[in-house]
């Protein structure tokens, strides 16, 4: 029975997050509308359509690498459900899959602990103390006031209300990984080392946040085992390497470069100021004490290093949520990180105290738990007497994105849609719409549109006496042929768009339900033909005005028009004729994957300023020039690195397992 009583126990505690959160696998919308998760699903959605990992997805910000897009784990995985379940929508398949790894969630925590301490019951108490309470609510007064409708656990709120299913899904696999850490550097045999490998590349591969918090909560672990007895650090950076080796097929050395450079951007802006240096001092100089304290005293690696993590991630939460200020990037989001670690710390104290033969001990630890759970009591019982009905969720085709996103389908643009709101997260969930915009910038290489973008919206670096018309020249250069204006009145969550009688005084309205207007643009190809003197070639972030010979060349109805065909999401073909002194400018963003040929020729390729591809091809009157993305040679070249690290380490496993059994094989003879 001992056996049985920890998979019960796991299997328990799962049960129990379903049943708390059940509305999260009801199908609909949840009635939290600021929430990203449509993001996601149209990532995972195109992913599900075209699965080509070195392919080119037009949708989103005038088109991006699909590598570019996010990491690949949670969406590869839900796209392949939404292939098994055709006929399940794929937001509810999705989220249905977020929101399992979010319920096994206390249960990895539970095994984790269990695996550290020993100790079944105190394991068993701190997972269900982890699923019912947060202490972010007690602590910081912003998180209280950000609690909706509903008294949620803060990891299920951040996933219901903002849509952190990856970032949730990364903190369910973190004390696996830090388990398999502990087991590889503490053990022998390339077996471990290789499990904890993959669980360490597992989780950069589900989400940027997670991964921060991984290698934070590794460096931890090393510096809480200075002194362990058996535990080899070579072992655990050995399968730190092996980690990215296996995971090198996406995590490129441009791929990295490129969110570490936009991350700090995305970011609200974060720079490394002076205030963040002073932060990020105090972190570490607290952090050096607690191990010297924890030295000293003679405590164990074990609650050294939960005690760390607790006050690392509460630092760095504290700073934001109470100071305003961002230790490192997003700093709020790790407060979910900081509560993980909390738990742990918590109950392994109060454990360690009950331990104790000194009755004045116990008896403290007995009030701090008394007092713990006193405070907590109205989180418990808000959760438990609530029920679902506050937060069921209700049909998607009721809401007014959707609304909008099916009339634009049904009206398919000639260029792209200039969505403002959540529109523009939430609408590729449901339809293929090529926008200006999207839902996810950390892995754009060309920043341009998205910048011009703001601009529009936020009616930002606009003269102010010709607002009117410099919005239109932007709109018209990023290709647009539909723009959505979100009213004050509207029940869109974001209503980002400043001043919408720019565009409502000048462009016909096509649409309008509610508070919310569908604006159009004279429809024009993604092609047209340009001068040399025409190519934008001066930032029109900072210089607007520089655009209006770029559109005019656009609008030249003495012009040959061309046209643009999307064959597939990585082949588009330009026709058309093709002048003298002509080039071909081409309104979809440019990279070293693209090739351009023209009747079986390559042909030259530039970019101009906006950051958009420029054809020069041959003088013809009817010309064909075929664009095809192919990727790049950097992507192929580190597929094949993980490839060969993958063979040889399956090879290794298996050599090492056959050994195994073999010398089990001899003794039993």
């Amino acid at each position: 029975m001992k056996r049985l009583a920890t998979p019960l126990m796991a299997i328990t505690i799962f049960l129990l997050n379903v049943w708390l959160n059940a509305p999260l696998f009801m199908a609909g919308d949840l009635p939290f509308r600021g929430s990203i998760e449509g993001g996601y699903v149209g990532m995972a959605r195109f992913l599900s359509q075209h699965p080509n990992p070195w392919g080119w997805n037009p949708i989103p910000y005038c088109g991006l690498p699909t590598q570019f897009m996010y990491v690949p784990a949670v969406l590869y995985f839900s796209a392949l459900w939404m292939n098994l379940l055709p006929h399940v929508s794929p937001d509810a398949v999705y989220r249905t899959i977020v929101s399992v790894m979010t319920c096994l969630g206390p249960v990895t925590l539970f095994l984790f602990a269990r695996y550290m301490t020993g100790s079944r019951r105190w394991s068993f108490a701190m997972a269900l103390a982890y699923s019912f309470i947060s202490p972010s609510y007690a602590l910081f007064p912003e998180v209280e006031k950000d609690r909706g409708v509903a008294q949620l656990p803060w990891r299920i709120q951040v996933l219901a209300k903002y849509g952190e299913g990856p970032h949730n899904t990364a903190l369910t696999l973190l004390p696996l990984a830090l388990s398999a850490l502990w087991r590889a550097a503490k053990g022998h045999g390339f077996p471990r080392l290789f499990l904890a490998a993959v669980l360490l590349a597992l989780i950069p591969l589900c989400n940027w946040v997670g991964a921060f918090s991984l290698a934070i909560s590794c460096t931890l672990l090393l510096v809480a085992a200075l002194g362990e007895p058996e535990f080899r650090h070579w072992r655990a950076i050995a399968a730190a390497l092996l980690a990215y080796l296996l995971a090198c097929f996406w995590l490129t050395a441009s791929f990295v470069k490129t969110i570490a450079f936009n991350w700090p951007v995305d970011s609200f802006a974060y720079q490394l100021g002076n205030t963040q240096v002073r932060l990020l001092l105090g972190m570490v100089v607290g952090a050096v004490v607690v191990r010297v304290a924890f030295r000293i005293f003679r405590g164990s690696s074990y609650f050294c290093f939960v005690t760390l993590g607790a006050f690392v991630f509460g630092w760095i939460a504290t700073g934001f949520y109470l100071y305003g200020a961002d230790t490192i990037p997003e700093s709020r989001r790790y407060a979910i990180e900081f509560e993980l670690f909390t738990a742990l710390a918590v109950v392994e104290a109060l454990r360690l105290s009950m331990r104790s033969t000194n009755s004045t001990v116990r008896l403290c630890a007995i009030g701090t738990a008394g007092v713990m759970l006193l405070v907590g009591a109205p989180q418990l019982w808000a959760e438990v007497n609530q029920g679902w009905k506050v937060w069921l969720p209700y049909p998607a085709e009721t809401t007014v994105e959707y609304r909008v996103g099916k009339w634009l389908n049904e009206h398919p643009p000639e260029g792209r849609v200039f969505a403002s709101g959540g529109l523009r997260f939430r609408a590729n969930s449901w339809f293929d719409l090529q926008q200006v915009g999207g839902g996810f910038e950390t892995g754009l290489q060309n920043r341009v549109p998205v910048d011009l973008a703001y601009d529009i919206r936020a009616a930002n670096h606009l003269a102010p006496q010709d607002q009117t018309g410099q919005t239109l020249l932007l709109l018209k250069a990023l290709g647009a042929s539909y723009i959505v204006v979100h009213g004050p009145k509207s029940k869109e969550y974001y209503r980002d768009f400043v001043r919408p009688e720019r565009v409502a005084k000048v462009l016909p309205p096509v649409y309008h339900i509610d508070d919310d207007t569908i604006y159009a643009l004279p429809p024009h190809s993604l092609a047209h033909l340009v001068s040399p003197a025409e190519v934008a070639t001066v930032d029109a972030r900072e210089h607007v005005e520089t655009l209006g010979a770029y559109v005019a060349a656009m609008e030249d109805p003495a012009r040959p028009p061309l046209q643009a065909k999307w064959l597939d999401p990585s082949a588009l073909d330009v026709t058309g004729p093709a002048p003298a002194g002509q080039l071909m400018a081409v309104q979809v963003n440019a990279d070293p994957g693209w090739r351009a040929t023209q009747d079986g020729r390559e042909i030259g390729m530039t970019r101009d300023s906006l950051g958009f591809i420029v054809l020069h091809p041959a003088p013809a009157a009817a010309a064909r020039v075929e664009l095809r993305y192919h990727g790049t040679g950097e992507q192929r070249g580190m597929a094949a690195l993980s490839a060969v690290a993958w063979i040889v380490s399956l090879g290794a496993l298996f050599t090492s397992l056959r050994k195994r059994r073999a010398a089990r094989h001899g003794q039993a003879t």
